[in-house]
């Protein structure tokens, strides 16, 4: 079935705005409207494009079914808000950005949601292809952000092994102030974290194959999708230039 008009879809979407937001039970009145809305927009959005299935190729391989996945336009987000502890300058995905004044508390709003074979993107986040220079040059924030939501594609893909709902997904908002962060010193086993916590895993990935090929945890995690994953072999070097956010960001020594 082609497309829907991309005017019927922007309407369906106008109207599952959410008001407010807040934690604990309205996470579950969310879920149920993102599930009816996922159902309604059944045929919105595009196809990911060759590059991006490429990019996506690296990471889950033949384990992730692009003629399924859906990349749409708006999603329902604009009330959801949240706000957080700053995270530990750590990560490569945290290093790549600069930093924010010490204490300060970080308001954030989603820019994606994922719902079963659908990624729906807000307008300031959505764009016609998020690897353009694949596989010459890598804009690292944009593949970053589509490996998250394509992982969540993949979890719903392969939840027989992984378990994956929606609302077991959006359910890990209301039980805990920051569900994307992990330890970088935890288990080994991917499926031993949370869905989030997998998604920014791979996030890690990215940045780390991206920028430092070679290093310590590069490996650590390579080897940890590669259980779960037909991830590809890591190159001696890197395989792209990058598009880095911040240009003050030190790359030497950002994955040991």
């Amino acid at each position: 079935m082609p497309p829907a008009p991309a005017s019927k879809c922007s309407l369906l979407l106008a109207r599952f705005q959410p008001r407010r937001v807040s934690r604990g039970a309205s996470w579950l009145g969310l879920s149920l409207t993102f599930c009816l809305l996922a159902l309604l927009l059944s045929a919105c959005g595009r196809s990911p494009t060759e590059r991006e299935q490429m990019f996506l190729g690296k990471i889950h391989g033949e384990s992730l079914d692009y003629s399924r996945l859906r990349l749409v336009e708006g999603a329902p987000l604009r009330a959801v808000t949240f706000r957080r502890p700053q995270r530990p300058r750590v990560t490569c995905r945290e290093r790549i950005l600069p930093p924010r004044p010490a204490g300060e508390l970080v308001t954030a709003s989603p820019a994606a949601l994922a719902l079963f074979n659908h990624i729906f993107f807000t307008r300031d986040w959505f764009l016609p292809d998020y690897t353009p220079e694949y596989p010459e040059a890598l804009h690292l924030v944009e593949a970053m952000l589509l490996a998250h939501e394509a992982t969540h594609v993949w979890q719903w893909q392969n939840r027989a092994v992984t378990g994956y709902t929606p609302l077991k997904a959006l359910g890990e908002h209301s039980r805990s102030s920051d569900p994307y962060l992990f330890d970088l010193d935890g288990p080994a086993d991917f499926l031993a974290y949370g869905y989030e916590q997998q998604g920014t895993i791979v996030e890690e990935y990215v940045c780390c194959r991206a920028l430092a090929p070679d290093a310590a945890r590069t490996q650590r995690l390579h080897a940890m999708l590669a259980r779960v994953m037909p991830v590809s072999d890591l190159p001696q070097s890197r395989e792209s230039d990058v598009y880095l956010p911040w240009k003050d960001a030190k790359v030497a020594g950002i994955c040991d």
